[in-house]
């Protein structure tokens, strides 16, 4: 026994082996929290399947309605053009994933968020505001309920767990509200015909820019919520009930002012979202429609709320946002 103890032969010929295996980078890791999440996610939750089909299914129909009334439609406005049918299409359709209440026209508008055909614009908002907090509700908040952020931290550092749960809903809104609309617009483009790739590439750019941006904001929001919770309810509730009343109460506080749309309007974070689309279009005179209440808003005239002040707010969500995850994440697990 004690020739075994002071022999340390026999432990050295197992302890001290070199690794032989294959080592995986970090971020290999942060890839695999975020793949693994995604199709976890995928898999156990029949609604989100349901809500991202119904988005497609509105995506084509629209799609289809178009190139069917294409030839009426330029018969009936000569000065309509393919390029203009493809740009007014798809730019009311991504700003249709944020206009849940509030109806804004900019200066090249033709009557604000609604089309002649609008029953794809204002609803599908709601609809993925829900997908985005059943899906992003759960993402620290299912980890600490299950106990198995100490697993990852037993293999990742603190910021990495963060920056792969970040990726996880990053790749999320990839996939589910950037590719669709992206897909949107080479299909319009090959449908209508006639249209010149570079005249049409800002507008594809602006698509892909404005959903990463209101994904960017819905990632630091929903998980700040799910990083304070251990309760995938819970946070999700909170979350929807923030963004839903704020659209609703905002709106109200604003239109009850009368003239001039007061600084209240900058908490409402679907009405930013929904201004951002129109800055990154180069349009800063805006008719607001408030509860039935017209204002017209000037983001360039030094008064009141001005296109700094909109994506100064939106950059405020997503770093507190930020901030708080990390706060939580690190408290936690000080603790």
């Amino acid at each position: 026994m004690n020739e075994r103890i002071t022999n340390d032969a026999y432990v050295r010929k197992f302890s001290f082996r070199p690794f032989t295996g294959i080592r995986k980078g970090r971020l290999y890791r942060l890839w695999s929290i975020s793949w693994q999440w995604w199709a976890h996610e995928w898999d156990r939750s029949r609604a989100v399947k349901i809500l991202f089909g119904f988005q497609i299914f509105t995506l084509v129909i629209t799609n289809l309605f178009l190139l069917v009334m294409k030839d009426f439609m330029l018969l009936g406005d000569p000065t309509l053009t393919t390029t203009k049918m493809l740009e007014n299409t798809l730019i009311e359709l991504v700003r249709g994933l944020v206009s849940f209440q509030t109806s804004i026209s900019g200066e090249g508008g033709n009557g604000g968020d609604e089309m002649d055909f609008g029953f794809t614009i204002g609803g599908m908002s709601f609809f993925i505001l829900i997908l985005c907090v059943l899906i992003g509700s759960g993402l620290i908040s299912d980890d600490m309920s299950n106990k198995t952020n100490e697993i990852y931290y037993s293999k990742l550092e603190k910021h990495e767990y963060i920056l792969g749960k970040f990726g996880a809903f990053f790749l999320f809104g990839n996939i589910i509200i950037t590719l669709p609309y992206v897909l949107e617009f080479f299909l319009l483009f090959i449908g209508l015909g006639g249209i010149d790739f570079i005249q049409v590439l800002p507008i594809l750019v602006h698509v892909i820019v404005f959903t990463e941006l209101i994904s960017l904001t819905y990632a630091s929001i929903i998980l700040a919520f799910s990083s304070m919770s251990s309760r995938r309810l819970y946070a999700g509730l909170a979350v929807f009930m923030l963004i839903f009343l704020l659209s609703m109460i905002i709106p109200f506080l604003a239109n009850t002012g009368g003239g001039e749309v007061g600084f209240q309007l900058l908490f409402d974070v679907l009405t930013m979202l929904l201004l951002s689309s129109y800055i990154l279009n180069g349009e800063t005179l805006i008719e607001i429609d408030l509860l039935g209440r017209e204002h017209l808003l000037d983001l360039a005239d030094g008064v009141g709320i001005e296109s700094w002040a909109v994506l100064g707010i939106i950059g405020l969500y997503i770093i507190l946002g930020l901030l708080l995850v990390i706060f939580q994440v690190y408290r936690r697990h000080s603790n």
